[in-house]
């Protein structure tokens, strides 16, 4: 069910005890969570909060227990400004206490077409060394863009009609380039999606 927060800081708040209950619960049931971040404004503060040794959510996170992976990504090296996983391993994956080898990031920095397969085989192995007998996610953290994009799946992407793979590199033409994202079938099969939406344009 959509919640409808009016405050930011009440929205970071929110959002931060969702997703720490969440990964408790998949650790408990399922010995490891599989959680997909997402890029954006928004998603760095919750990063931010949940990474904040003053807040109680870092401490209650089994980091250890924790894989993150990436919705999507720029075709741009990970110390870009523009990429989404140097966003989130400032705000959050420095600050925790997360095994290097849990942190699955999309190597950006390879040919768009050339990362999207490697990164396919970066979640088969992840997920079969996690014991798990699918790629479903326990989290898939989302964002809503001003043009309605979800992950870099924009209106009228040839991606809305990919059935059978799990990461696609799709041309983007109003930006003219390439990106790097899951695909429909791996979005919705999430166990939990939180999508975070903030601002009158959304």
């Amino acid at each position: 069910m959509p919640t409808t927060i009016t405050d930011a800081a009440a929205l970071d708040h929110t959002a931060a005890e969702r997703v720490t209950a969440i990964i408790e619960d998949a650790v408990r049931a399922r010995g490891a969570a599989m959680v997909s971040l997402t890029g954006g404004h928004t998603p760095q503060h919750l990063y931010e909060l949940l990474a904040d040794p003053r807040q109680p959510w870092r401490a209650r996170i089994p980091w250890e227990h924790v894989h993150l992976f990436w919705g999507d990504e720029r075709n741009v090296p990970p110390d870009h400004p523009d990429s989404n996983y140097g966003m989130a391993h400032d705000a959050l994956v420095a600050k925790v206490p997360i095994p290097p080898e849990q942190v699955h990031r999309m190597r950006g920095e390879l040919e768009a077409e050339e990362a999207a397969r490697a990164y396919e085989l970066d979640l088969a192995d992840a997920f079969r060394a996690a014991r798990r007998t699918d790629q479903t996610f326990d989290l898939m953290l989302l964002g809503l863009g001003d043009d309605a994009h979800i992950a870099s799946i924009f209106p009228g992407s040839r991606v809305l009609h990919e059935h059978t793979r799990r990461v696609a590199a799709p041309w983007v033409p109003h930006l003219h380039a390439h990106r790097i994202t899951l695909t429909p079938p791996a979005l919705v099969d999430a166990r939990r999606i939180v999508m975070l939406v903030e601002g009158p344009k959304k």
